[in-house]
């Protein structure tokens, strides 16, 4: 049984800001051959008001040099549901003059972003004209760390900015992809990183004892060359300085390499300080790029398209989440009229920059928002499955097709993600798999659904209790054993679909 998807026009409608957001029409079950699914309706999604934390966020970047319009997000805002926000401060915006800070823009950002139940967090970027030679307006890539002027004038401003936000903000993060040329003139050096969040530490802590401190901000994610360079940030005590460490998750395949890398990145956690926690505090990728653009900007190269993105952002953060991290955050909010001084549309936003509608992408964020809000934990053994394609083979051990699984528990209940771990490009070819399930006792999965997170449809699904004591084939079930769930068909393709049970999903019929 297979079947090839391709995205839908209908998935998400054009709408004005002035009217209510749309959900993703109701329409018919795109499963119709599988037995073992019964539609439902439509997933009710939750408010960010309506959530008390959780472990996602996205980004609301770049406003301190204007580039896209925020006027488009607060309209959906709090129905996507995620609980942080990033936020660049913007020195060169808010220190026109020397000694005058005017962080009246930045007020109305951090204000209805609160107001709408989500927690932002500063990122202290950039560097500022009237105390360097910069060849860009806001400093971008210059820390102000070369001369004791433009030191002491970046101390100021923190000092100010804390005074000023202090009751408002809590987690603030210090400077952007230091291991990046274009952030860091003219060559990224990890000994002068650490120098800039000392001098930041200093001032922000003088004035909010409290704060929690970000450091990193790395933005090759986790390679090799990452590692070595969060090792020698290391050495030379960013981790006596912090409170977490971010790095950015930019990947074609968000799979790759991942059972490498995360072991690696955490054990440097580990090894140097342990109560350090990790966050990813950008991952994205554009659902369109202009021809002028390919080669610009993180992953431009790749090919693009709405479902692409709506893909990406699944498997990315399912996967991050199932690794632990904290908190990880969605790059971008909305589409970007024009980034940095390359002047042209970059599209990596959950909004579409035309009319400020929602993508996919927003819908599939918002499912996990939903489902992922705490309390959520790695299930880390507490279930355990296996899947079979049943093309391949009848023998569940001889199956040739390789599968990614994340584990998750609401309370007492589990919560489970699939997909192949196969190129995010690729449009997605649906088979047909038997899923052999095993969960903890005390974990409760009665009424089993399946979750389609982009389409936001609710199957109903059931499972069998095979009884043998063993799962020798020969064998004859032993009434008394208490056995295993096993779930056929179930589909299956590179993206993800989610099962839990019906007890912790509100469904609109």
């Amino acid at each position: 049984m297979t079947t090839i998807l391709r995205s839908s026009p209908a998935s998400a409608q054009p709408r004005s800001n002035s009217q209510p957001i749309s959900r993703i029409p109701k329409r018919p079950a795109q499963f119709e051959d599988y037995s073992n699914l019964t539609y439902l309706g439509q997933l009710k999604t939750k408010k960010s008001t309506e959530i008390t934390s959780s472990r996602l966020g996205v980004g609301f970047e770049t406003l301190d040099r204007q580039m896209w319009d925020p006027n488009q997000a607060w309209p959906v805002l709090n129905e996507l549901g995620i609980k942080w926000a990033r936020v660049q401060t913007g020195w060169a915006r808010t220190e026109k003059q020397s000694g005058v800070y005017d962080f009246a823009w930045l007020d109305e950002i951090v204000d209805k972003l609160i107001e709408r139940g989500v927690t932002p967090w500063l990122s202290l970027s950039f560097g500022n004209p009237l105390y360097q030679t910069t060849d860009n307006a806001a400093g971008r890539g210059f820390p102000p760390i070369r001369s004791q002027r433009e030191r002491q004038a970046w101390q100021h401003y923190i000092r100010a900015l804390t005074v000023h936000f202090r009751n408002r903000i809590t987690h603030y993060e210090v400077w952007n992809e230091p291991d990046l040329t274009p952030f860091w003139q003219p060559l990224p050096k990890a000994t002068e990183y650490v120098d800039l969040v000392r001098l930041t530490v200093a001032a922000l802590r003088e004035q909010q004892p409290t704060a929690k401190v970000i450091g990193g901000a790395i933005a090759w994610g986790m390679t090799p060359w990452s590692i070595k360079f969060l090792e020698d940030c290391f050495r030379n005590g960013l981790h006596e300085l912090i409170d977490i460490v971010s790095y950015h998750g930019y990947k074609s395949i968000p799979e790759r390499h991942s059972t490498q890398e995360f072991p690696a990145f955490q054990h440097l956690l580990k090894k140097y300080k342990p109560s350090l926690i990790s966050w990813q505090g950008e991952a994205g990728v554009q659902s369109y790029v202009p021809e002028k653009a390919k080669g610009v900007g993180a992953l431009s190269t790749m090919k693009s398209s709405e479902s692409i993105q709506a893909r990406m952002l699944l498997r990315r953060f399912l996967l991050e989440l199932g690794n632990d991290c904290a908190m990880s955050s969605y790059f971008h909010m909305a589409d970007f009229a024009h980034y940095a001084e390359f002047r042209e549309t970059f599209h990596y936003g959950l909004l579409r920059l035309k009319d400020g509608s929602p993508k996919p992408a927003y819908f599939a964020m918002q499912t996990l928002a939903t489902l992922l809000s705490d309390p959520m934990e790695v299930a880390n053994g507490r279930t355990s499955c296996h899947m079979s394609i049943l093309s391949d083979t009848n023998d569940p051990r001889a199956t040739k097709a390789s599968t990614w699984q994340v584990n998750f528990v609401h309370r007492n209940v589990p919560i489970h993600a699939w997909w192949f771990p196969t190129s995010v490009e690729d449009d997605p070819v649906v088979q047909a798999m038997e899923m052999t399930y095993w969960i903890e006792q005390g974990l409760h999965l009665e009424n089993p659904v399946v979750i389609d997170p982009v389409t936001q449809q609710v199957y109903a699904t059931r499972f069998e209790m095979d009884k043998r004591t063993c799962a020798e084939t020969w064998m004859h079930p032993d009434p008394a054993a208490e056995g295993v769930r096993v779930f056929k068909p179930l589909p299956i393709s590179n993206t993800p679909l989610i099962l839990t049970d019906r007890s912790i999903v509100s469904i609109i019929e």
